[in-house]
């Protein structure tokens, strides 16, 4: 644990319950290592740092917001294997990240750079390269990663074979972007055939969610962009959905081959923004008496600080987003724990880089009608 301070002392509190930390030691670092936790794999703790100032009117200050923490072995690198001619998969010991923007990070000897990574499952990431992969052994090289959970993969290499039977052509997802929060751009490895293509019932979200409609880019048929407007929301929202592509088939011209069944078929959507410009608030009004309990602050950068106040000025609330999937959510409830009234309430978000400096602000406002 790190943080920033100007005191000689702090107190240490630990947690598997965010409202339940127990003092556990004191330091007179601006860091701590806590040891105990390593008999204890696959659970989650709660930290939070209290500052001691004997010179101070009140020595003890509060604690600060509790941070989360996974305490796992980290991932490692378990095996690759080839799909189809340009593809392989990657499969990993731990939960990767859904977005992987450092291409790098992977080499395959005698061909490069993937052209692209995208997610095969939890576990497991889609290389896609531009040139057929050789028939006979392969290595591929990886380095720099870090796992879901933020812990470094040791470097690595693995051998995998390319089978001629495999390099016979699929049709798979070699790409997407979220282009806003109801639109999505998916790329294929072929042409798309059109009939099947624009067919909404061929695309399935988890959770539940709809397409509203299907356009296929005219200057590049291999790209379909698909509407969710009047639907749901994806992308940076504090929640991820996963769509699933099936029947869909690719064009006459590359032999009408239906998409694969696993990895290639479906993606997982979410994110994090680059800035504060896009933030929004949903629902706003949040009308409680219709039984919302929540309400989501969406399109936040990686890191970020969100505080909640009255129009008087009296601090309500306060959440942290830190976990990478572009949103959080805000209970609609005061440090008492009581639901706030019906009126107009400030938010301010301040955006943090890693090492919790602040960036850049935003101030906006949210309804509550109960």
């Amino acid at each position: 644990l790190t943080w920033n301070g100007n005191v000689d002392q702090y107190y240490i509190y630990r947690g598997t319950e965010q409202n339940n930390l127990d003092l556990i030691d004191s330091t007179f670092a601006d860091e701590y290592l806590d040891v105990d936790v390593q008999l204890n794999i696959n659970t989650t703790y709660y930290y939070a740092v209290q500052a001691f100032d004997p010179f101070k009117p009140i020595p003890l200050s509060n604690l600060s917001s509790p941070v989360e923490i996974y305490v796992h072995t980290p991932g490692k690198v378990l095996s690759a294997e080839a799909l189809s001619a340009k593809t392989v998969t990657v499969t990993f010991s731990e939960k990767m990240n859904n977005t992987i923007e450092n291409l790098q990070a992977f080499e395959l000897m005698n061909v490069g750079i993937p052209n692209s990574v995208a997610p095969a499952n939890q576990f497991a990431y889609l290389l896609t390269f531009r040139e057929p992969i050789p028939v006979g052994d392969n290595e591929l090289v990886i380095k720099d990663l870090k796992d879901f959970y933020g812990s470094p993969i040791k470097s690595d290499t693995v051998q995998f074979t390319m089978d001629s039977t495999i390099a016979n052509q699929e049709f798979f997802i070699s790409s997407f972007k979220i282009e806003n929060p109801y639109l999505i751009r998916v790329t294929f490895n072929f042409d798309v055939d059109e009939t099947s293509a624009q067919n909404v019932g061929n695309y399935f979200f988890e959770p539940d969610n709809k397409t509203t409609s299907i356009t296929i880019d005219e200057n590049n048929k291999k790209t379909i962009l698909i509407n969710l407007n009047g639907q749901k929301p994806v992308g940076s929202i504090g929640k991820e959905y996963v769509l699933r592509i099936k029947n869909v088939k690719s064009s006459s011209s590359s032999g009408n081959i239906e998409i694969n069944s696993g990895a290639g078929s479906y993606i997982v959507l979410t994110g994090f923004a680059n800035d504060l410009s896009d933030v929004y608030v949903y629902p706003n009004p949040a009308e409680i008496g219709t039984g919302i309990t929540k309400i989501t602050f969406a399109n936040l950068p990686r890191y970020a600080t969100i505080t909640i106040w009255t129009l008087d000025g009296t601090k309500v609330g306060e959440v942290e987003e830190n976990d990478g999937n572009g949103g959080v959510d805000f209970n609609l409830q005061d440090f008492s724990g009581d639901l706030l009234s019906s009126g107009v309430y400030i938010y301010r978000i301040v955006m943090l880089d890693e090492f919790n400096i602040e960036n850049d602000e935003k101030i906006g406002k949210f309804a509550v009608v109960r």
